[in-house]
């Protein structure tokens, strides 16, 4: 990871306040030695595998404006601190504090990402806006993030993930957010916590560093959230279910032709389904609250479409892929699936699965749930591929369904290219250690 350091002078001035050190120049801060260039900051960090700090020698060839490290080295641009990893909050602290903009803060277990990419797509019609790029929402991520913001955007918008108790405080308490949203509530990771309450409460500590005077957007379809939300003042609601919400959305599929409505106005997507519509109305409700335009927002969903692996639809020589291979866990294969079985093709709709990771002693359990789920869907072929994913396909007893597990990938990838023909459809999900993304570069 290697960020520019938009504002270099703010930088090297809190450089010298904190460490008494002047830097001449400065360029990017760097956590990854491979990256480093002249007048980077290097941080090296310790993993559960490797402690970068191993490469100082070799990074100081490269000649960065300086290093942190908890290590001792003779180089005069070697600072020692305690502890690399706290540097990040410590200095993001500092920093964000003089960005007076407003903050968007994005959190949840499915969509954020897609959420956060709307709301950059649709604010920039209106200002220069500062975001997290990518994915770079962990406690490491997006702190780090934080130094390509520039003092002349309008809004800052950030994504936070969670994976362990307490992330989400960990990163709020950086951001102090001025609105907030919590896209769902379900059960990934759920294998690092000790309870899907503990979750929640993780989830929530979003909506609890919210300032006072900010606004706390309510998923009023997820009953975790809406719990929580119940006796909160400063909230705007959202939602599919109950019409006595802030922002009303009607979605429906008629003869696969998707319609959506918010507030009674319709809502135009190139690329619309089932979970396009849900990012949409979480979106369209922020944007709103923030002051944008009916016709702006309208202009940049228009022709918004999926990132690589978050659901994104792919033609390839007259075959539909939908790319969902970037994560996965049982609600968002629900969701994804039931988007798919709606899709218009003249072919087959074929499923390519694998593992959902991070479920602890659930695991066995959600694919199992999520087999049941496939009988009743009745795709016409399922092919998997995982240790864990197999237990969904003992559970697929559906006679009008084809499914075969392969415990080779390039075996998966033989039968599904001799299997497929034009005018068939194929959905691809998988956890991110999976790799699926690899099959459809070779379909």
């Amino acid at each position: 990871m290697r960020i520019e350091i938009k504002e270099k002078e703010l930088f090297k001035n809190l450089i010298y306040k904190n460490y008494n050190y002047k830097l001449n120049q400065v360029d990017s801060f760097c956590i990854d030695s491979r990256l480093v260039q002249k007048n980077d900051i290097f941080l090296p960090l310790v993993g559960n595998n490797i402690d970068a700090h191993k490469f100082i020698p070799h990074v100081i060839r490269s000649k960065p404006a300086l290093i942190f490290s908890h290590e001792e080295f003779e180089d005069n641009n070697v600072i020692k601190v305690d502890s690399t990893k706290g540097i990040i909050s410590q200095l993001a602290k500092q920093w964000i504090k003089v960005f007076k903009q407003s903050t968007i803060a994005i959190t949840g277990s499915n969509g954020k990402t897609t959420t956060k990419e709307m709301l950059v797509n649709i604010f920039k019609t209106e200002s220069d806006i500062n975001y997290t790029k990518d994915n770079y929402n962990s406690t490491i991520g997006l702190p780090i993030s934080l130094f390509n913001f520039s003092l002349d955007a309008k809004i800052n918008i950030v994504e936070m993930g969670a994976s362990k108790p307490n992330e989400i405080n960990f990163l709020s308490k950086i951001i102090n957010p001025t609105y907030s949203v919590i896209t769902n509530i379900q059960n990934a990771h759920i294998g690092n916590f000790k309870s899907f309450d503990e979750l929640v409460e993780t989830k929530v500590a979003l909506f609890k560093n919210t300032i006072k005077n900010g606004k706390i957007f309510e998923n009023n379809d997820d009953i975790s959230i809406s719990n929580y939300c119940q006796n909160i003042t400063n909230k705007v609601s959202y939602g599919f279910k109950n019409s006595n919400v802030d922002f009303y959305g009607k979605w429906k599929s008629i003869n696969s032709k998707p319609e959506l409505t918010i507030n009674g106005k319709n809502i135009y997507n190139n690329f619309l389904n089932k979970i396009m519509a849900k990012n949409i109305l979480s979106s369209y409700s922020i944007s709103r609250i923030c002051g944008i335009k009916h016709i702006n927002i309208i202009e940049a969903l228009k022709n918004f479409n999926f990132d690589n692996g978050r659901g994104r639809c792919i033609n390839k020589n007259g075959i539909l892929i939908v790319d969902d291979t970037y994560n996965a866990n049982f609600e968002s294969f629900k969701i994804g699936i039931e988007s798919f079985m709606t899709l218009k093709n003249k072919g087959r709709k074929i499923l390519v699965i694998g593992d959902m990771k991070e479920l602890g002693s659930a695991s066995k359990c959600e694919h199992i749930k999520l087999g049941n789920f496939i009988n009743k869907k009745t795709p016409d072929i399922v092919f998997s591929f995982g240790d864990e994913i197999l237990n969904t396909i003992k559970e697929i007893k559906n006679k009008n369904i084809f499914s075969k597990h392969f415990v080779e990938k390039k075996i998966l990838i033989d039968n599904l290219k001799s299997e497929i023909k034009k005018g068939d459809a194929i959905y691809l999900k998988a956890s991110r250690s999976l790799n699926f993304e690899k099959i459809i570069k070779n379909i």
